[in-house]
């Protein structure tokens, strides 16, 4: 649900700025907005110190795996956290700079390689103050004999597919229309030399950051306190002014917080106003459910979206539809399995909600396959008398004529996912003639079900069936709009119905996508098995065996790579853009940032990090 927030208006003392701000820090409740602009070039400075932290961190958590446990060698070790982060980044600088400069080197070898190693550059200089020109190229095979037959060229043995030529001429301005080879700026010893100079730096280097690794929980902490030192300069440089003397700000916190800052600011003397948002579209948002309907909290985050801070919290509906979407259009039992097995192996890795989730998906997925006998695509597992006997037939995979029966159920899915939007926005504006509106939807939602039905089916509809026409037309053209002017309103919602009603009846047969993605997913499979297995196993070699099993993996990996992409784009679509259409949720919100300081532990040398710090 989403939680009631306060609007805040604090006033502080300039001299008891930093210790107001460390205490909001602490409390961490209040979502703070800009009065003024924050700008200045201390902000950018620690802005940009963050990102050299951070980039620091992610350079040694590369080398982390690559330590080097041997510890009779000389180490280099660092303590202060600003000269770490300058090391590693100057290292990593020269890094790349050596092999850039290693790059440039094999290519020049590559060269003698190809040319002679016994070539002298000197030769090639001497030649040209005789008037002899060499041009070096390489060609592809048929090319060159019409080349030998005009030119004076010497063949050299093909490599890489290319013929390596030498073009001789007395006149500089004659070339052949062949890319030339240019020549080695360096002697082939030289090169060598420097390439073994140059490798030896990279090892070092590589050393020296290896060595860096075990500082990577100090520079966390030390990202905390410059993260801290950030937020505090962009509050002070946004918040308000009166003569110098008082400062304020603005910001938003949760209404079950109200007694506790109430308790804080009068043991500190602060000056507030607290009273209900003006402007709902600046309130952020914060949503707080159980645990159990969180766990679709991941899926929100990759989709990022928020809904308004007047919306309806989708959270509940969404885990609901999306894991009975996800089990439809994945829709096997084996990809099921395969999704909980590799939950289970990695849940220490993974985000608890996620973990949840995933439970659920592969759960989900694995009844609606075993009620449908999908297994991977295989009839013949389907057919497994244990198998068998769980399988519904009108939702069955394979052998039944079911495709009417599952247009019809992916039609009612979407039918009761609609009417339950509606029913929603009943109670939304259940002290509002606006509810018997939402009654008239829907009324309408199902006889434009009947109407799907029945165009797309054949089936006929009920003979009561145009009655929810009419009363939903009534409610929805006398009730949608509140206005003091009756007719207006009315007119409005007439002329507005046609398109609602089209637009009501394709959002009923996009469910039905339900059904055919899901019946894709189950062809693709079986096709596989079968190109692979058109005779089955008996007669196969090991050989054979190992060969079909890797075409197996690689085919059904590829099948459950777009099934999931599949559930991206209309499991979700089905949610976001059908039943929050029909919900009115527009996810206009913005979510709910409250100010934190968090509290490094370490020190950096003799200094213990504070969060707040002047310069």
């Amino acid at each position: 649900m989403i939680v009631r927030m306060k609007e805040i208006l604090l006033f502080t003392t300039s001299g008891s700025l930093y210790d107001t701000l460390e205490k909001l820090g602490e409390m961490g409740v209040v979502d703070i907005k800009e009065i003024n602009r924050p700008e200045s070039e201390l902000m950018e400075r620690r802005a940009k110190e963050v990102s050299r932290t951070e980039s620091t961190i992610a350079i040694l958590k590369n080398y982390k795996n690559k330590k080097n446990d041997d510890s009779a060698r000389l180490q280099y070790q660092i303590k202060d956290p600003k000269r770490i982060i300058s090391r590693v980044l100057r290292t990593v600088h020269i890094e790349q700079k050596c092999k850039d400069k290693l790059d440039t080197l094999n290519q020049q070898l590559a060269w003698y390689q190809t040319w002679g190693e016994d070539i002298k550059i000197k030769d090639f200089k001497y030649l040209q103050e005789k008037g002899i020109y060499i041009h070096l190229h390489l060609a592809d095979k048929p090319l060159v004999k019409s080349l030998v037959k005009s030119h004076c060229i010497e063949v050299f043995s093909q490599q890489n597919g290319k013929i390596p030529i030498a073009f001789f001429s007395r006149d500089s301005s004659e070339k052949l229309n062949l890319k030339a080879i240019l020549l080695p700026e360096l002697p082939l010893k030289v090169i060598k030399q420097q390439i073994k100079r140059k490798e030896r730096q990279l090892g070092e280097i590589e050393l020296f950051l290896e060595d860096q690794t075990n500082k990577e929980a100090a520079l966390d902490d030390y990202l905390i306190f410059l993260k801290n030192q950030l937020g505090v300069e962009e509050i002070l440089q946004g918040m308000g002014d009166i003569e110098s003397k008082l400062k304020y700000l603005r910001g938003y916190m949760p209404q079950h917080t109200v007694n506790t800052f109430k308790s804080v600011a009068q043991q500190h003397n602060w000056g507030y106003n607290i009273s209900n948002p003006n402007n709902p579209e600046d309130v952020p948002v914060y949503i707080k459910n159980p645990k159990w309907i969180s766990i679709i909290n991941p899926v929100m985050k990759f989709i990022d979206i928020v809904p308004g801070y007047k919306e309806v919290d989708v959270s509940i509906y969404f885990l609901v539809a999306f894991a009975l979407f996800f089990a439809m259009l994945v829709g096997d039992a084996g990809y099921g399995a395969i999704f909980l097995l590799v939950t289970i192996l990695f849940r220490k890795k993974m985000d608890s909600q996620m973990c949840f989730l995933m439970y659920v998906l592969s759960g989900t997925t694995i009844i609606w396959g075993v009620l449908s006998g999908t297994y991977f695509g295989s009839e013949q597992i389907a057919a497994i008398p244990f198998f068998n006997g769980l399988i519904i037939e009108d939702i069955s995979s394979f052998g039944v004529d079911n495709i009417s029966f599952m247009m019809h159920l992916s039609f009612l899915i979407g039918t009761i996912h609609l009417t339950i939007a509606h029913g929603v926005r009943f109670f939304q504006f259940i002290n509002s003639i606006k509810a018997l509106s939402e009654l008239g939807w829907i009324c309408l939602v199902w006889g434009l079900f009947f109407l799907t039905e029945q165009l797309v089916l054949s089936k006929a509809s009920p003979d009561w069936s145009h009655w929810l026409f009419i009363v939903g037309a009534l409610l929805v053209a006398l009730f949608s709009v509140e206005s003091k002017n009756f007719f207006k309103s009315m007119g409005v919602s007439v002329a507005n119905l046609p398109l609602s009603l089209i637009s009501g009846f394709s959002d009923i047969v996009s469910y039905v996508r339900l059904f055919a993605v899901g019946m894709a997913t189950a062809a693709v499979a079986s096709s596989f098995n079968n190109m692979v297995l058109p005779n089955g196993i008996s007669d196969m070699g090991i050989l054979n065996l190992v060969m079909a099993a890797i075409a197996l993996l690689l085919g059904h990996g590829l099948n459950i790579a777009l099934a999931l992409m599949a559930v991206m784009v209309h499991g979700i679509r089905l949610n976001m853009l059908e039943f929050a259409g029909h919900l009115g949720v527009q996810f206009s919100g913005e979510a709910y940032k409250p100010f934190k300081l968090m509290a490094p532990s370490r020190t950096f040398g003799s200094q213990k990090t504070k969060p707040l710090t002047t310069e």
